[in-house]
């Protein structure tokens, strides 16, 4: 009855922000048909945990998109950080092929490549795995799964060249880019599993990958809200020069909106994967009520944070 009356008032305080907001209501409206008529056509022929992790993948959408947005921002800061510190420590203006992302516009720096190679293969996972718990054919699924491996191993290349070759272990092990570059090197050499379930895509092999892949996943959404935020606020509150060897930081109120957004939604995001997997695991039926109201609060929270970043 407890529980009951609290997911009651919750649900009452989300129908007025809906009712006062047309546009969260018409959101929250086709959210709610589309599970609707999912949970309709699906129901009774998918595995545990295929609509929980559909609403995963559409959070995960949603957070890339604002990811999107933040790593503008920190790509911009970090070739203007480059930019200004190349007179003084390349006084003869030697080209550094080491440096070579920094020189083209068009070509993101090496904290920003990280960070969203390894955003683009958590996406990837995900439309490999779709695909598997909806039996695509043997060939579409090994196209996606191709994808999720070519990228894998992109972003390995990316994140090993966050670690200078100048730099200590010591040093690296210390720094904020060196946790978030070991954390996601070992999570990145587990993801090519998929491709051992190419050809026996089934409800059941998305069940058993999705229980299995869910701490790699999982660890690397925390890796990316714990350490990939700190790599990029550091980023982007660091002045591109100030006359000295170690640039005074200050101190950026808007990075720090524009960051905490994305966390939030990182946030939503793994709950929904936890969700997800432990549907999996206990074989239970689709909750819509509980869908429904997960579906409501991503739509409000995502408008929240758009808003937010309008005012900025």
């Amino acid at each position: 009855m407890i529980a009951y009356n609290v997911q009651s008032r919750k649900s009452r305080a989300l129908f007025r922000v809906l009712r006062g907001n047309p546009v969260y209501l018409s959101r929250y409206l086709l959210s709610f048909s589309k599970l609707v008529l999912i949970s309709g056509l699906l129901n009774s022929c998918t595995a545990a945990g295929q609509q929980e992790f559909q609403l995963y993948s559409q959070a995960y959408d949603v957070q890339y998109v604002q990811a999107d947005a933040v790593l503008q921002a920190v790509g911009s800061a970090e070739r203007s950080i480059w930019t200004s510190r190349q007179p003084r420590v390349n006084k003869f203006g030697y080209f550094e092929p080491n440096d070579a992302a920094y020189y083209i516009d068009t070509v993101e720096p090496p904290k920003t490549a990280a960070i969203r190679a390894s955003l683009l293969v958590v996406k990837n996972y995900n439309e490999a795995m779709i695909a598997l718990a909806s039996g695509e054919n043997a060939k579409a699924l090994t196209a996606k799964i191709s994808t999720l491996t070519i990228n894998v191993a992109s972003a390995a290349l990316a994140v090993a060249a966050l670690t200078t070759p100048s730099a200590t272990a010591a040093q690296v092990a210390a720094s904020n880019t060196g946790r978030f570059a070991e954390a996601m090197t070992g999570y990145l050499d587990y993801l090519p599993f998929v491709a051992e379930v190419a050809n026996i895509a089934s409800r059941e092999a998305f069940r058993k990958q999705l229980i299995e892949s869910y701490p790699t996943i999982s660890n690397m959404l925390l890796a990316l809200r714990n350490d990939g935020t700190r790599v990029m606020y550091e980023v982007l509150r660091t002045p591109g020069d100030n006359g000295v060897d170690t640039p005074a930081p200050k101190t950026d109120a808007g990075a720090q909106k524009l960051l905490a957004g994305w966390v939030l939604l990182l946030d939503k995001t793994n709950l929904a994967l936890e969700a997800a997997v432990n549907a999996a695991r206990t074989g239970s039926q689709i909750n819509l009520d509980s869908l429904s109201q997960a579906s409501v609060e991503l739509t409000v929270l995502a408008e929240q944070v758009r808003a937010a970043k309008l005012k900025k």
